[in-house]
């Protein structure tokens, strides 16, 4: 009579095949393991990738998110650089929902929660409301964020991975097109976090996919970020209207957005004579990357000289994007305390907000005979 298999047994045969076959080529490993359950009563899954040197990532499925990176500081100490939660039950009814996850369908905003093509108007589902102006953010109320993705486990010379894939089926959140999606997520032995989108669709419609997680270079235990070193490639930031989606598009140069030379990320924390700085209550910007062609390129450097950790931003998006957590106020409880207010920060690439309505903005629209790609690496470093 054969036997039941226990999910649990699925995952120690799956770990064990991981481990035993990246060991065996490049040292390099992949464990899943049980995350615990949403209220749903959907199980999760947590991935951990690690490399040769011990330096690792976790994934979760829920979200697609990214849980944890571990890299060596200037004394070879591993260090937790990313701020957030550590369990699901937080992931799934903490305040701060979009903690590491993927963003989509439309990541960042979308003016009136609404968009045309083709001539035909689509409303999609706000869940803000600024100066009596319905917006969508981050995909909506239920957007990528709210999903568990099937997970499936990858190695190739060098690197291992994790592939998330759905259906987000025609007219979630009121976008058009059955939109199936895929975002792979790589580990290098050079301490390098690859992610990989892809999307096809059969209607017509808009994608803007994008990661959100909060960074912060010094580690567990510190609670302010605002004193890490930043460079942006850019010579454009975007200054936000009462919707917080573009309004002008304006020269960094002499603005508290002038980060083209080193600086402190607060270096003009102070500067509410700007526009911006006034809009967005402080340091949270959205730059222009300079030259931009879709290529692979460096957009920009964060630098904690705390820790000697640093790590590069390269993309093929068009925009750069840093939330400096000024809205934290240490009522929410991560994974090392409270994420109290400047304890982490944003790397965050994409299309620009509301391109969808601004036809001088690089185009978002997707049609069914194209593919969406898009790839965002960050390269970690130590000084």
């Amino acid at each position: 009579m054969a036997m039941e298999m226990k999910k649990t047994d699925i995952f120690f045969i799956l770990t064990l095949v991981a481990v035993v076959s990246s060991c065996d080529s490049h040292c390099l490993s992949v464990v899943a393991s049980e995350f615990g359950e949403l209220s749903t009563g959907e199980q999760t899954t947590l991935y951990t990738l690690t490399n040769s040197s011990g330096a690792s990532m976790t994934l979760c499925d829920y979200g697609a998110r990214i849980v944890s990176i571990n890299v060596p500081d200037r004394n070879g100490d591993l260090t937790d650089v990313v701020v957030g939660y550590g369990d699901i039950a937080s992931f799934e009814k903490g305040r701060e929902r979009f903690m590491g996850c993927v963003i989509g369908r439309y990541a960042n905003r979308i003016n009136h929660s609404s968009f045309e093509i083709d001539g035909v108007r689509y409303e999609v589902v706000p869940n803000e409301k600024r100066y009596g102006v319905p917006v969508q953010c981050h995909g909506g109320p239920q957007g990528f964020d709210r999903f568990v993705w099937d997970g499936e486990m990858l190695e190739k010379p060098g690197m291992t991975g994790v592939r998330f894939t759905r259906l987000s089926p025609d007219g979630e959140q009121g976008y058009p097109g059955n939109l199936r999606c895929s975002v792979t997520y790589w580990w290098t032995e050079a301490n390098v976090c690859r992610i990989e989108y892809e999307a096809v669709t059969d209607k017509p419609t808009v994608v803007n996919l994008s990661n959100h997680t909060v960074f912060n270079l010094k580690g567990p235990g510190d609670r302010y970020v605002m004193n890490h070193i930043m460079t942006v490639d850019s010579d454009v930031y975007v200054q936000g209207n009462r919707q917080l989606c573009p309004d002008k598009l304006l020269p960094v140069a002499g603005s508290p957005f002038d980060f083209r030379e080193p600086h402190r990320v607060d270096y003009r924390i102070d500067d509410y004579s700007n526009e911006q700085f006034r809009i967005a209550d402080g340091m949270s910007g959205c730059w222009v990357i300079r030259d931009w062609d879709g290529s692979l390129k460096k957009v920009a450097d964060l630098y904690a000289p705390e820790t000697g950790i640093g790590v590069e931003t390269w993309s093929t998006e068009p925009a750069f994007l840093t939330f400096t957590g000024r809205t934290f106020d240490g009522s929410e409880t991560g994974k090392y305390g409270p994420m109290e207010k400047f304890c982490g920060m944003l790397l965050e690439t994409f299309h620009l907000a509301d391109s969808p309505n601004r036809p001088e903005f690089p185009t978002t629209e997707l049609r069914p005979d194209d593919k969406f790609t898009s790839v965002t690496e960050w390269h970690f470093y130590v000084e």
